[in-house]
């Protein structure tokens, strides 16, 4: 149940209140949850933030851009692994993702991933990451 929640709850994001995608949802995720990244063309969400969410969008992509290994250790269920460190990166993203939906992003830690969501975004994808990556969502869920 709580790997289903982890799911719906990270897809359901991906379609939220963005400039990029505000017909996608109704629903408004509070300020308070949402981290404003500096870069204004992408989201980075709180998991407290990605929680906020119950409507689900069908279309969203889940990448964990971590090492393969770090991705077989352990992953959110339905994520893609494309590790953004690879030279092969944007070339796997361009053939495995879809540009007209929205792509979230996850790492470890917060740091990767928001270097993924920038190249992704060059290169016309609608990109929404997670804040403190797959550690964050784990203490977040452990919490609940």
């Amino acid at each position: 149940m709580k790997q289903f929640l982890m799911i719906l709850t990270l897809l359901c994001t991906a379609g939220m209140a963005s400039g990029q995608n505000k017909a996608a949802s109704s629903v408004v995720i509070p300020d308070s949850l949402q981290v404003l990244d500096k870069d204004p063309n992408f989201t980075t969400y709180t998991a407290a933030a990605f929680n906020q969410c119950w409507a689900a969008y069908p279309g969203a992509q889940l990448v964990d851009v971590r090492s393969a290994e770090e991705y077989a250790k352990d992953h959110i269920a339905s994520a893609q692994n494309i590790d953004v460190k690879k030279d092969s990166f944007l070339a796997l993203a361009d053939s495995l993702l879809d540009k007209s939906k929205p792509v979230a992003v996850y790492c470890k830690g917060g740091v990767r991933s928001r270097i993924a969501a920038k190249q992704l975004l060059a290169k016309g994808f609608m990109v929404y990451n997670l804040q403190d990556g797959y550690d964050g969502w784990l203490r977040y869920w452990n919490e609940q």
